[in-house]
C-alpha cells in the first residue's frame, strides 16, 4: 500500500531539484520574493498605516470610530 504522503513528498522533492539546477527558475524565485517583500512593505508602510497601527484608547472609542467611517455617507462629485 502507498502511503498518501508520499506523493507529496516527491512533488516538493522534484520542485526542490528543479530550482537545483535550473539558473533561471532560481532567478525567476528571486524575482518574485523580491517583488513581494517591496509589495508587502510599500503596501503596510504607505497604504494602509491607518489600519495597521492602533489609533484608539479604548474598544469603546473604536467602535465609535467605525460606526462613524461605516454611516457617513461618501462625498459625491459630479461633473458637467
Amino acid at each position: 500500500m502507498i502511503s498518501k504522503k508520499r506523493p507529496i513528498i516527491l512533488l516538493f522533492a522534484n520542485i526542490y531539484d528543479t530550482f537545483r539546477r535550473s539558473r533561471l527558475a532560481r532567478l525567476l524565485l528571486i524575482i518574485v520574493l523580491f517583488k513581494i517583500l517591496i509589495f508587502y512593505g510599500f503596501l503596510k508602510g504607505f497604504l494602509y498605516p491607518r489600519f495597521l497601527k492602533p489609533k484608539w484608547d479604548s474598544p469603546e472609542h473604536r467602535s465609535d470610530e467605525v460606526l462613524k467611517d461605516m454611516l457617513n455617507k461618501p462625498n459625491i462629485y459630479f461633473y458637467e
